[in-house]
């Protein structure tokens, strides 16, 4: 199965692109890509800027419409997915678990979208999804209906509530993502007081 990155934000919030955060001596993507090489057998980067992340040696796919943020990169990077299914997450989501996203991926069965949804609402940047959205998503883009959940309508959505994912230790950490530089700090001193704790 693959993981898609996105990676194409413009991190305004934030004022610093959100990949490349820091905590020890790798980024926020290069600490993804060491957890999601455990689970998944092809990693895909979609960011409309190749050269920033060649280091990385990982395939990288450009928007299939520039300027249709966080939708047409998933579109991107599920035509260049060779699998069926594709686990697709932000790049400022640094906390990623892997038992939260096997309990995910078990709930695939027939459904082209499983999604989590928290108090905050669903999740879509934390969510599996099918080559079958391809065209539906293609059709919101030409729409300029540029939500994620605007083609949900039109296929096969399983969502897993909260109550299902409250049993795994990692599920609130692996759900938050970073946006400005006061969350940024608050997640560095948590990791820096867990770290002592050891």
């Amino acid at each position: 199965m693959t993981a898609i990155i996105l990676a194409g934000g413009k991190s305004l919030r934030m004022g610093y692109n959100k990949a490349f955060l820091k905590y020890g001596v790798k980024t926020f993507i290069e600490h993804q890509i060491a957890r999601l090489t455990k689970i998944f057998d092809e990693i895909i980067l979609s960011a409309n800027d190749a050269s920033a992340y060649a280091y990385l040696n990982l395939p990288i796919v450009s928007d299939v419409i520039s300027g249709k943020g966080p939708l047409s990169g998933i579109c991107a990077g599920l035509i260049r997915s060779t699998s069926s299914h594709s686990f697709v997450i932000a790049c400022d989501m640094p906390f990623l678990d892997e038992k939260v996203i096997l309990c995910l991926k078990d709930r695939i069965d027939n459904y082209d979208v499983v999604v989590p949804q928290t108090s905050r609402g669903l999740e879509p940047l934390h969510a599996f999804y099918s080559k079958n959205c391809i065209q539906p998503i293609r059709r919101c883009l030409d729409e300029g209906r540029l939500r994620i959940i605007d083609f949900f309508a039109d296929v096969k959505v399983r969502i897993v509530c909260e109550q299902e994912l409250n049993g795994l230790d990692g599920s609130t950490s692996s759900l938050t993502n970073l946006n400005t530089p006061e969350e940024y700090q608050k997640y560095l001193d948590h990791m820096i007081s867990d770290e002592r704790k050891l």
